[in-house]
């Protein structure tokens, strides 16, 4: 696997601009996929609720994961499994191109039922990332069947040719069991995710979880990846993206999900996801 000891930084003159689409679908109970040229772009330390599958298509990804950096390079394919904590940017002066599709837990759940009718539980991945060429141009069909306007039926059939092939090479199901943690931070996160909208203190979430700020603070991000600080962003952009695929104006969902303004929810939403709220909804 090609790994490396950290990112290349990159300080030459004015950014350039990056050409992002984020689209969502309806079909298989909806999801999103993206197509990116990123020249430069930095992802914060960050998770998502759904599978992340994609594709390197060309230049280099350098993305930290499990205590290591990445190399991604052109054939390569990304797999995180939900909740995989990560973060990265361009690996070269020439940033990357890529193609993800962000698969909610149960369309995989579904795709990966027996059959006989029983549901298997859902894996996680031994790595992150895959040096398959075959796989990473059986992916970019599937993209360009969603692109193309094809047919539900024919988009459905290629999901369900692809993925269980993903999974059955890199699934690793013995990394599925659950790691037990005080209940307190359970009931934290749960918190958390109840009252995302409004004004939450450390104060408060230390006492729920009958720690110190500090223990807080670093068993939650050892059992979810992110601070609950950070946790708290990720969940209120999750919940824009899910009001906006609605259509509720930016604004109005920057509001209902406990951001200070538009340029607020803009600046976290562009941070994670890599384009604008705005760019979200006008494809």
């Amino acid at each position: 696997m090609a790994q490396m000891t950290g990112p290349t930084l990159i300080r030459r003159g004015r950014p350039p601009s990056n050409d992002v689409v984020l689209k969502h679908v309806g079909l298989l109970g909806g999801m999103d996929y993206l197509a990116a040229r990123y020249r430069q772009q930095t992802f914060p330390r960050h998770f998502h609720h759904e599978y992340l599958i994609g594709i390197i298509e060309s230049g280099v990804h350098d993305v930290w994961c499990r205590g290591d950096w990445w190399h991604a390079q052109a054939g390569w394919v990304a797999t995180f499994a939900p909740g995989e904590p990560h973060h990265g940017g361009a690996g070269s002066e020439h940033g990357w191109s890529q193609k993800i599709f962000y698969l909610p837990e149960q369309l995989v759940r579904e795709v990966l039922r027996d059959p006989d009718g029983g549901a298997r539980a859902t894996p996680a991945f031994a790595t992150p990332f895959h040096y398959d060429p075959d796989l990473a141009r059986r992916l970019r069909r599937l993209w360009d069947l969603l692109e193309s306007g094809a047919s539900e039926l024919a988009i459905e059939e290629r999901v369900h040719a692809v993925l269980p092939e993903l999974f059955m090479r890199y699934g690793a199901w013995e990394h599925c069991a659950v790691t037990v943690a005080p209940a307190g931070l359970y009931q934290v996160r749960d918190y958390i995710h109840a009252h995302s909208a409004e004004l939450i203190r450390l104060n408060d979430l230390a006492r729920l979880a009958r720690l110190s700020k500090g223990s807080l603070i670093a068993s939650f991000k050892a059992r979810f990846g992110l601070s609950p600080g950070r946790y708290l962003i990720q969940v209120r952009v999750d919940e824009a993206k899910h009001l906006l695929t609605g259509g509720t104006d930016i604004a109005d969902v920057a509001s209902a999900v406990g951001f200070a303004d538009q340029s607020d929810l803009t600046r976290h939403f562009r941070a994670i996801l890599g384009v604008t709220p705005a760019r979200y909804i006008a494809v």
